[in-house]
């Protein structure tokens, strides 16, 4: 039997229906929990590494002291978990994958460069400035060396280029002993000559060679 609708026979609107309460479902609220949980466990075993790179000693160093050592292990530790929490906030709070790389990048940082590590163990650099560094602060001295000699070398390649210069492996540099090199011809008046003949057209070829490995010059005379 059908039922009747009170409300259209006594011509009066119905009553407004309550909202559904919104209510998570256990499995949202699991599945919630485990992220969390990795994410502090992820947090941790990040903590450790960096904890790890700023014990690293370098291979000439003599063992310490136990007390040293329990001193120094309390230092790292501290300064660790401060690095992590940085880093963790630096990333808006996120430990997604730019998390993970920047984590991964900073411990090879300390792990291969002595000075920083120093600067950081001593307060030099804190936990807030080491997590802002680029690629090129984080360098050693030597990498930072190569990149600026691999800028230059790039420069003169450009330069050479717009000059029309010739790129070559004829010569070998005596510096390097490299053979890339590129080279300038130009004319140059031979001032002996002009002297022995009396001209003033006597011309001789010069030829500017530059070494794209270590960027030393040299001239080549009568090419």
């Amino acid at each position: 039997m059908k039922r009747k609708d009170i409300w259209k026979e006594l011509d009066l609107p119905p009553p407004p229906k309550k909202a559904a309460k919104a209510t998570a479902s256990p499995r949202s609220k699991l599945d919630q929990g485990r992220q969390e949980t990795a994410q502090q466990a992820l947090r941790l075993n990040c903590t450790k590494t960096i904890q790890l790179a700023l014990s690293t000693l370098p291979s000439s160093d003599k063992p310490q002291p136990v007390d040293a050592e329990d001193d120094e292990h309390e230092d790292t530790t501290s300064t660790a978990e401060a690095i992590e929490r940085e880093l963790y906030s630096h990333h808006q709070s996120i430990a997604g994958q730019e998390y993970r790389t920047a984590a991964r990048t900073l411990v090879a940082s300390l792990k291969r460069n002595v000075e920083l590590r120093q600067r950081v163990l001593k307060g030099a650099v804190s936990p807030k400035q080491l997590v802002s560094m680029d690629s090129r602060e984080l360098a050693t001295q030597q990498q930072r060396e190569e990149y600026t000699r691999l800028q230059e070398r790039e420069t003169r390649r450009v330069t050479l280029a717009g000059h029309g210069s010739s790129a070559t492996s004829e010569y070998q540099c005596e510096r390097c002993r490299g053979r890339s090199c590129d080279y300038l011809d130009s004319g140059r008046r031979d001032i002996g000559k002009c002297e022995t003949w009396g001209s003033k057209d006597c011309q001789g070829a010069s030829r500017l060679v530059i070494c794209l490995g270590c960027g030393h010059r040299w001239e080549v005379d009568d090419v």
